[in-house]
């Protein structure tokens, strides 16, 4: 199957007006030429040529070949299975055939050829240099065909070659212009891209604990809100045990602060082998106790999952400092309808204290 485009809004958004505009600019187009026709009749000025040959060339035709082009465009915007490229490229069809009726219809006003550019100008919507080309090519290739349709039929007109080249000048502004104006929309939204990248990055450093890479203490905390929020309005299970190292401050005090920060960052790192961080927010919350959060699981099975930790923990070098062995206590709840955030933190948290009053090296639910 292959990959679907994912539509830009913003760009959704001035398609949907340019289509309409596009679908205007034709109808004007017919009313003048629809003007122009009931002007030379009241005048009696003539057509130049058979009445209804005038009509064909310069209303019916042209018309109809427009009301083609803008519905043909109008189908594909709204078509479900058309790319975002053939939509763009249907907007850059459109317009240019537009433009290419006026010329050709009105070989004898030269000032019609400068309409081309405005294809041209209108592709910088799409930030896309090959677009641009395409559209540059497209349009000074129709270009050149309408100035040639009108240099046939003029051959003495000594203004040609001066409005044409004027055109040209024109249209060559209008491409150097929309090439830089891409070029600015690139390095403004390469700019933007990277502002925003850092600024995730540093939304990210500012919830982690700088020693063990776990989230901190805010992060737990917001965590924690949004769950209760979402087990409240929506139903969900969670669990929240809070961990802490038994007898940490002995470790400190006999082993040395880096010492204890190794069994942190040891007991951190055995926690990311064994928790998974899709569905299990792990927290260093404090000092030396953790704060982890079990989405969809009930307390008996967040209970398992800590004891699984114990268990890998104790087969970990970090857990052994000489004769001493370090172990961790436990407490771990479930959330209940009603619950708050701070009531389910506490009630973790006194079941941790009971962990500890048992004997520590335990996990107690409540």
């Amino acid at each position: 199957m292959l990959p679907i485009e994912k539509p830009n809004l913003t760009l959704v958004k001035w398609r949907g007006k340019i289509t309409n505009m596009l679908g205007v600019l034709a109808i004007i187009v017919t009313m003048a030429e629809l003007f122009v026709f009931l002007l030379l009749t009241c005048s009696g000025r003539g057509y130049g040529m058979d009445r209804d040959l005038y009509l064909l060339e310069f209303l019916i035709l042209p018309s109809l070949i427009n009301y083609v082009a803008v519905v043909l465009n109008f189908r594909v915007q709204h078509m479900p299975r058309a790319g975002e490229s053939m939509k763009n490229y249907a907007i850059i069809i459109t317009s240019t055939a537009i433009c290419t009726v006026i010329g050709i219809a009105h070989y004898a006003v030269m000032t019609t050829l400068a309409c081309f550019p405005i294809p041209v100008l209108m592709s910088t919507l799409f930030a896309d240099r090959k677009k641009l080309h395409i559209t540059a090519f497209l349009n000074i290739m129709m270009f050149t065909v309408c100035a040639a349709h009108s240099y046939f039929l003029l051959k003495n007109a000594d203004f040609f070659l001066i409005d044409v080249f004027a055109a040209y000048v024109i249209m060559t502004a209008a491409i150097l212009l929309s090439h830089i104006l891409i070029t600015y929309i690139a390095e403004k939204r390469e700019y933007i891209f990277s502002s925003y990248k850092n600024q995730l990055e540093l939304d990210e450093k500012i919830k982690l604990d700088p020693l063990t890479n776990l989230y901190n203490q805010s992060a737990f905390f917001s965590k924690l809100r949004r769950c209760t929020e979402a087990a409240a309005k929506k139903g969900k299970r969670f669990s929240v045990a809070i961990l802490d190292i038994d007898d940490f401050k002995s470790v400190n005090d006999t082993f040395g602060h880096s010492m204890g920060n190794k069994v942190l960052e040891g007991l951190s790192g055995t926690m990311g082998l064994v928790f998974s961080l899709d569905n299990e927010f792990v927290a260093r919350y404090g000092g030396e106790e953790f704060g982890i959060i079990f989405e969809n699981l009930a307390v008996g099975e967040a209970r398992a999952r800590i004891e699984q930790l114990r268990h890998r923990f104790a087969e970990e070098q970090c857990s052994r400092i000489d004769d001493k062995e370090i172990t961790f206590s436990g407490g771990v709840t479930e959330f209940i309808p009603g619950d708050e955030a701070g009531t389910i933190f506490n009630r973790a948290d006194a079941a941790l204290y009971e962990a500890k009053n048992r004997g520590k090296n335990q996990t107690v639910q409540k």
